[in-house]
């Protein structure tokens, strides 16, 4: 058996047996990473405090026949704003969740372990809607499957002023090629200059991002169908919101 260290975000934890867990690791050094975590969650264990969804670890992981094994673990850094505050939680969960579904185990993903270093501090000092929106954007763009918000997808000129967009094509359609496209919807220019904003953000302290509140309802609305749609199903996590935020998710 071989034993590997790693440097890790907690990606998500499921329970199993009477204190166990399977923890799935987001990896600097090899991407996403499940790992059985056994007796972790008996109050006890070394390992109890370093493994909650989040968490930035240091581990050893133990490569076995069958499944690998966490057998240490120690926080570099713990966000417990995510925990103490119910909508910074509800949000973080939902970028969380875009980004497991939408990686694959054992493929090093160094600009996505990044993103998540960066992201979790946001999440935890703004607007989380915003950060959570700023998170999963950038991950659509660098993972390529994001949607091309700033020109028209059929004849590439750039979109001014209110226009179309289609997910089954690919993303904005100017007002000329709207008879060429798939399930056109709305996209109005304050739609458009949200999602310009979002994935023009640089992660400085003094960066100001000022939305309406209709323009990012409706921006928040219109990406989390389109991940759906890439998905092929719903994201739990937007449950969560609607029922206990009540929030447009």
């Amino acid at each position: 058996m071989e034993t590997i260290k790693v440097e890790a975000i907690v990606l998500k934890t499921t329970d199993f047996g009477d204190a166990d867990r399977v923890i799935t690791l987001f990896t600097k050094e090899f991407g996403k990473l499940e790992a059985n975590a056994y007796g972790c969650r008996r109050s006890r264990s070394p390992l109890s405090g370093a493994l909650q969804m989040f968490n930035h670890i240091s581990a050893q992981v133990i490569h076995g026949a069958k499944v690998d094994t966490i057998r240490e673990a120690d926080i570099i850094n713990f966000y417990d704003a995510l925990t103490k505050d119910l909508e910074r939680l509800a949000y973080a969960s939902l970028f969380f969740e875009i980004v497991n579904r939408m990686t694959f185990p054992n493929e090093k993903d160094r600009e996505t372990f990044d993103l998540l270093i960066k992201t979790l501090p946001v999440l935890c000092k703004r607007n989380p809607r915003i950060a959570a929106l700023i998170g999963a954007c950038k991950f659509m763009e660098t993972s390529g499957v994001q949607l091309n918000f700033i020109e028209c997808i059929h004849c590439g000129k750039e979109i001014e002023g209110d226009a179309a967009v289609s997910i089954i094509d690919g993303g904005a359609v100017c007002l000329d090629c709207i008879d060429f496209a798939e399930d056109c919807r709305p996209y109005p220019e304050g739609m458009r200059k949200v999602f310009e904003m979002l994935l023009g953000f640089d992660w400085r302290e003094n960066t100001k991002l000022t939305f309406n509140t209709r323009q990012l309802n409706a921006a928040e609305k219109f990406f989390i169908e389109y991940v759906q749609f890439i998905l092929g199903g719903e994201l739990k996590s937007v449950n969560f919101i609607r029922e206990f935020l009540d929030k447009p998710a």
